[in-house]
């Protein structure tokens, strides 16, 4: 037996497993996370698919996660496959293997899991008449897959669109009664009907010389376009049903307040893929809390921006009330307050995180996250009076046109936001650490900036150095910079196309070929580049219901300097309401 089975057994141990679940059910899927136990487990969204799958009458759902980076090499020198979690059974044994994916970097890590259980690779592989061996049906959603899903569109029979609230049932239902033996007709057959899926090989694709598509054609019974499914505030809050030692953030139960953003960042995804903004209903709130709180003291509040729930002046009221400690997965400096920060400090936080992004005024505006430094240090002395051990604090550079002296900004907001932190504390300096997060903006699909060009790795480099040398030696800071290569990398899978999929799966096979893509003059020209407004994009597959054109005029006005209300009920601007 291999140690990472025996490691998954003493996990099993040592876990709280609250959802119901059926072993001898006759669909049979697996649910993978392509990263540690310990990252996937702390995943909500990989709880609630887990729990919506086991539900499904006639379903059991299983788990299967990527080797921890001790385990690899046992797994890779003898080329072992990956166990289930519970039936301990290769995945090639199920009926369904199901990827969840919440960062393009994992999808080399899902091919390596496939190739490790003798898997074939493709759709096409798998589906080859005339074998004799029947593979499993491979799926996948999640935030990265489904924004877009082109990259894995040859390596998937079927990607979910969207959440999983209200797809689970209607998809358990036609993935069993499809089996094992199936043709991509049949397939296309299945699933034609049910909106928020897209199958891949139901569309033609003509492209040009340079790889630009030219067209797109659905096969007869497949939609021109595959709408995203959206659950209804009803379906909220999703939280924590699985609880273990093992995973990050062990010593809390998590708990969803609301899904999407109304802040429209321009540069977030999740602020413009998850519209509507919508919340979970306060008594719903405080139920699921007192679930939680039958195996864990502490909560985890999760949303974009926490203290934007409708209900959260009177949730930390019934938190403070029943003396129920908590933190908070995300603050902006203007939601700052001093009962927020006191009911953080009394709970046993000892770091604060915000994101200012940048120090630039034309950035910020660019960006839609514009904020008056007069704001920025009046929520800063607040966080400094309470005196937090770490103060987290993320940026990003290599935003379009940014220049030297923006960049410069980041060094100085950086500096006033100690400085106010001292201030705020009574001292002439912070006790506490300010660290930052610095990472290279990657532009994502159906986001503003979409059309933009990322900058190079001379550029980014250069930047990233800059901010290190006026700022690594300084007492206080702690400088965190992201990878230059790994957000590269990022920029080429999240605006990729199928053509993509032999590069993935070079990587697959050989991940020293990583270095090679980044490197890689051609491949930087084509994924990096910007895109005419005209130009059809690999992901206009999928309608989110966010309108290009509202996009289109979003990437205007930040170039012109001007900012947007973002998200609002009922607004009919931006094609979703």
């Amino acid at each position: 037996m291999i140690f990472s089975v025996r490691k998954n057994q003493a996990r099993l141990a040592r876990e709280i497993n609250t959802v119901p679940r059926s072993p001898e059910a006759p669909l049979k899927v697996v649910l993978c996370y392509p990263s540690r136990y310990s990252v996937g487990m702390a995943n909500l969204g990989f709880q609630r698919v887990y729990e919506l799958f086991n539900q499904g009458p006639g379903v059991y759902c299983d788990r299967a996660f990527f080797p921890d980076p001790r385990d690899e090499q046992e797994h890779f020198a003898k080329q072992a496959p990956v166990y289930s979690m519970e039936s301990r059974r290769p995945l090639g044994e199920f009926d369904v293997i199901a990827f969840s994916f919440t960062f393009e970097l994992d999808y080399v890590a899902a091919l390596e899991m496939l190739r490790l259980c003798k898997v074939p690779l493709r759709s096409e592989q798998r589906r080859k008449s005339g074998r004799r061996k029947k593979y499993p049906l491979v799926m996948a959603g999640g935030i990265a897959v489904s924004a877009n899903p082109e990259p894995m569109a040859d390596f998937l029979d079927l990607i979910v669109i969207g959440e999983a609230e209200p797809l689970a049932a209607p998809l358990l239902s036609a993935l069993a009664g499809l089996g094992r033996n199936f043709s991509a007709d049949e397939l296309r057959e299945a699933f034609a009907g049910l909106p928020g899926v897209y199958v891949p090989s139901a569309y033609a694709l003509e492209c040009d010389e340079q790889g630009i598509i030219r067209s797109r054609r659905a096969l007869p019974g497949a939609p021109e376009r595959v709408q995203r499914a959206v659950a209804g505030p009803e379906e909220l809050p999703s939280f924590q049903k699985i609880f273990s030692p093992d995973m990050e953030f062990s010593e809390l139960g998590l708990i969803e307040l609301m899904r999407g953003c109304r802040r429209g960042c321009r540069f977030c995804l999740e602020g413009y893929f998850y519209r509507p903004a919508r919340e979970a209903a306060l008594p719903a709130v405080i139920s699921a809390i007192e679930k939680l709180r039958e195996h864990r003291a502490k909560l985890g509040l999760i949303a974009a921006v926490v203290p934007d729930y409708t209900g959260f002046s009177r949730l930390m009221d019934y938190l403070a009330r029943e003396n129920v400690p908590f933190s908070v997965s995300s603050l902006r400096i203007e939601a700052v307050s001093e009962r927020l920060v006191a009911l953080l400090k009394k709970s046993g936080n000892k770091t604060i995180t915000l994101a200012p992004e940048t120090g630039s005024a034309r950035v910020k505006c660019l960006v839609n996250k514009e904020i008056s430094e007069e704001r920025v240090v009046q929520g800063m002395k607040i966080v400094g009076k309470y005196g937090f051990e770490r103060v987290k604090l993320y940026y990003q550079v290599g935003f379009p046109e940014e220049t030297v002296l923006e960049v410069d900004a980041v060094i100085d907001s950086a500096r006033r936001i100690q400085n106010a932190l001292a201030e705020g504390s009574g001292r002439p300096r912070y006790s506490g650490k300010v660290e930052l997060g610095i990472n290279p903006f990657v532009p994502k699909a159906w986001t503003a900036f979409q059309w933009v060009a990322m900058a190079g790795k001379a550029e980014l480099d250069s930047k990233l150095s800059r901010i290190r040398d006026r700022l690594g030696k300084e007492p206080g800071f702690v400088l965190k910079p992201g990878s230059v290569r790994e957000s590269l990398l990022q920029g080429i899978i999240s605006r990729g196309d199928r053509s993509l999929s032999v590069v993935l799966e070079q990587m697959a096979a050989d991940r020293s070929k990583m270095s090679r893509v980044w490197r890689d003059p051609q491949i930087l020209a084509r994924y990096l580049r910007s895109r005419p407004l005209d130009e059809i994009l690999p992901w206009d597959v999928i309608d989110p219901g966010v309108k290009k054109a509202y996009l289109q005029r979003e990437l205007e006005r930040g170039v012109m300097g001007k900012v947007s209300p973002g998200c609002r009920d009922d607004c009919r601007e931006c094609g979703v309401c």
